[in-house]
């Protein structure tokens, strides 16, 4: 009887403890934000690979004095490519800025840092322990089959196309001060570096057909359901014909400096300068190699080609002094054989013609003269269009039918920007960049991006797929058929490619869709049918003579959508680079650059706020006006130090009775700016500014089949559900409590946070019954990763 008592005494101990430690382990799955990885409908599905742990797999550090335990793609490691053995220990912890085969890339990148004038990206993360470069994506562009370089290690071109590695550069670190759950911290940089492969290895062995069958398998198996651990060996299969030794060239994409909208005096709210650079690897005279400065394809030198020998910063440096002929690159271009590659995207413009670094600028995109290399300059154009039109009539006159995509001057320039460097990286991307990556696991969600993946790079995957199937298939001695290997207009996907189409069976947007790009006018002789979808109508957000008569697919003026474009304007360019927002209409006070939302019809439970794109300094302090309602206070106190969504965009005030279009997030409001200013100073923590200085609004949703508008990041949910909701909500609550009370009662600021008006409600019960796992669109210099100015190197590694 006395070991029956013992037993369950002992039985009841083990049950309460582990109650408690279930208790605990719900808890701690309870008070924090769920993390959802976006679902990517069939059509979007491509060659490849973008799961955050896989990425981390494949990107595995060496724990011993040599690469033999690495990941497969452990850029350290890659990079050494055939100096391996010369590698240190020190070599394989380092930051890779720090490797000596890198030398000269990290020179390079200092000296264009410095170049810039504005708030630009630290280059003392080039020597911080703290910074490292992770991998992010693996992407198949056996599609590129048109590139014809010479390699010229091997004197001969690629002959399968290309397979990338895409790495971003990022940073750990830990303050000295503040609250301890604060001082830790980290973030990727608006920094990518793309280590570039042959898909067919130099070996020859596996061979293009092989190399493509395996993707094609691979593409078949995720349309299938398959999950990222199901694939993980044919993933490895994948990656082990990627060898350093025939690594082709590393390209690198840099947002080298950010203006934010308080001192822009462009009028786009912003402008930030991206710096795109490649590297070739160089063998030394002593057996150790390096990489170095290499040209950038169909990116041409405009300074000498425009007359001015000794070049400018983008000239590659073995160039200068070297003058080279306009009129031999208009030859090269518009004979027959030059037309006929510009008509299919598949242009690739000679060495000689190149440049070293390309500059390109956002927001605008190609409404912004600073993205066309060929820009239509009325007193210097690289190609007129007198000497265009006369060409394609010669063109039709010898080949009658056989232009696709070309009919007039502005689609064969279009064509000829879009193929080059700073023309493509602002075409449909996200902040810049085309492939970011998904955020690994331990982002702050504030921080964190849902799509791994710009709009231009989801919606060109069916052409993708068809050449990895047709190559996959091809029998010996044969090529790819022109027309397939075409590539579509990088801001609008080809029109065949219906099931891009809203109307289709999953509702994509990516094509005639909402936020497409689309044709006020069709014009004389175009081939372009850029039409919208069901309701939409095409709008002139930035219209330019850069972009003639290029519009955005929005919603009817008849109901209002949130996310909706909110403001209208021209675009002017006096020069080259030097390019000028203006709206229309203008307010009748310059100085106020709201936008009204008296036309808008009342809600019963909500309110509209309508954000826009110019600075606005605002009316007043903090401090309530005698007689000011609540409403009037808060919007008036919402308005003040703020500006930076192009082309406006239309919100809610909370998160209560959202439409479908519209999910939940938290968006920067009074205070934050100043927050994030002693972020940047090493003050405090930028999780810390989004968790107190933000306001709950209805937004715009996201999701790989409805991406964002142009110029629009679609960042992570906030990871709230009906279990967690009511606990993180209290405990931000908490923290903005805190934060009133560290002020003195006669600081304004105090007042600030005792109104609630606007954003400081608990999200209703219906949005959070939704279980809404999409995205929210907000500009992408909001993202902390997504803005070169506030960085800030830490005081720790």
């Amino acid at each position: 009887m006395e070991y029956l008592k013992l037993f369950i005494k002992i039985s009841s101990c083990i049950l309460i403890f582990g109650l408690f430690i279930a208790s605990q382990a719900i808890s701690e799955v309870v008070d924090k934000p769920e993390i959802w990885a976006p679902e990517i409908p069939k059509a979007l599905a491509g060659p490849y690979i973008s799961d955050p742990a896989v990425m981390v797999r494949l990107d595995r550090p060496a724990s011993g004095g040599d690469c033999s335990d690495a990941g497969p793609l452990n850029f350290q490691c890659l990079v050494f490519r055939d100096r391996r053995a010369t590698m240190s220990a020190d070599d394989l912890s380092n930051n890779p800025f720090m490797l000596s085969v890198f030398e000269t890339v990290r020179d390079v990148v200092r000296n264009d840092l410095k170049d810039q004038t504005a708030d630009h990206l630290s280059p003392k993360f080039l020597d911080f322990p703290g910074a490292k470069i992770e991998l992010v994506g693996v992407v198949n562009r056996m599609d590129r089959q048109f590139n014809r370089d010479i390699v010229p290690e091997r004197g001969t071109r690629l002959a399968c196309g290309e397979i990338s590695a895409i790495y971003r550069f990022a940073y750990q670190g830990e303050l000295n001060s503040g609250p301890v759950e604060d001082r830790r911290y980290q973030s990727r940089l608006p920094v990518t570096l793309n280590v570039v492969f042959p898909a067919q290895p130099w070996s020859g062995s596996p061979d293009c057909r092989t190399v493509a069958g395996l993707w094609r398998n691979y593409v078949n198996a995720v349309k299938a359901g398959a999950t990222p651990a199901d694939l993980s060996e044919q993933i490895d299969l994948l990656v082990s014909s990627l060898r350093p030794a025939d690594i082709d060239r590393i390209e690198l994409n840099m947002q080298g400096s950010r203006i934010p909208a308080s001192v822009d005096k462009t009028g786009f709210g912003t402008l930030a300068t991206y710096i795109i650079r490649v590297f070739r690897w160089q063998s030394g005279n002593d057996g150790k190699g390096y990489w170095a400065v290499s040209y950038l394809s169909n990116q041409i030198d405009r300074a000498r080609l425009l007359g001015n020998p000794k070049g400018d910063e983008n000239t590659c440096p073995d160039r200068r002094g070297k003058a080279i002929s306009r009129s031999a690159l208009a030859k090269y271009l518009l004979a027959d054989a030059g037309i006929a590659d510009v008509d299919l995207g598949l242009v690739n413009i000679p060495v000689e013609f190149l440049a070293c670094r390309a500059v390109s600028i956002s927001p605008g995109g190609a409404s912004r003269s600073a993205n066309q290399p060929f820009w239509n300059d009325r007193k210097h154009p690289i190609l007129s269009d007198q000497e265009i039109t006369a060409a394609l009539a010669r063109y039709s006159k010898r080949h009658p039918d056989t232009l696709n995509f070309v009919g007039n001057s502005d689609e064969f320039r279009m064509r000829l920007n879009e193929a080059s460097c700073s023309g493509c990286h602002q075409s449909r991307s996200i902040a810049g960049f085309h492939f970011p990556g998904a955020d690994r696991p331990g982002t702050a969600s504030v921080n964190a991006i849902y799509l791994p993946a710009s709009a231009h790079f989801f919606g060109d995957q069916p052409r993708r797929v068809k050449i990895i199937e047709a190559l996959a298939s091809l029998m010996d001695d044969k090529t790819v058929a022109r027309r397939l290997v075409a590539t579509s207009y990088a801001i609008r996907p080809q029109n065949i490619y219906r099931e891009l189409r809203p109307s289709g069976r999953d509702n994509i947007q990516l094509l005639a869709g909402w936020g497409g790009a689309c044709l006020m006018v069709a014009p004389p002789g175009g081939r372009r049918q850029w039409g919208c979808d069901g309701n939409l109508r095409c709008e002139p957000v930035f219209a330019s003579v850069n972009q003639p008569g290029i519009g955005m697919c929005v919603g009817s003026q008849a109901v209002p959508m949130v996310g909706e474009v909110m403001q209208l304007g021209t675009v002017s360019s006096s020069r080259f680079g030097s390019d000028e927002y203006h709206r229309t209409p203008k307010n009748t006070d310059p100085e106020d650059t709201t936008i009204s939302i008296d036309h808008l019809p009342p809600l019963a439970t909500n309110e509209y706020i309508s954000s826009h794109q110019e600075y606005y300094k605002g009316i007043g302090d903090l401090d309530r006006n005698p007689g000011e309602s609540d409403e009037t206070y808060a919007r008036r106190v919402l308005e003040q130090q703020t500006g930076g969504f192009p082309g406006g965009a239309l919100r809610l005030g909370q998160c209560r009775d959202l439409p479908e279009e519209a999910t939940c997030g938290l968006l920067a409001s009074t205070g934050f700016s100043r927050c994030m200013s002693d972020a940047g100073g090493g003050k405090r923590t930028v999780e810390s500014c989004f968790r107190i200085y933000t306001s709950y609004s209805g937004v715009r949703a996201c999701d790989p089949a409805s991406p964002c508008r142009d110029d629009y990041i679609c960042m992570s949910p906030l990871g709230y559900t009906k279990e967690n909701a009511k606990i993180l909500f209290d405990r931000r609550a908490a923290a903005r409590k805190a934060e009133q009370l560290s002020f003195q009662a006669s600081d304004s600021r105090r007042n600030y946070f005792a109104s609630t008006f606007f954003g400081q409600d608990m999200p209703d019960d219906a949005w959070l019954n939704r279980e809404d796992h999409r995205g929210v669109c907000i500009p992408p210099y909001f993202v902390f990763q997504f803005k070169a100015d506030g960085h800030v190197v830490p005081p720790n590694p």
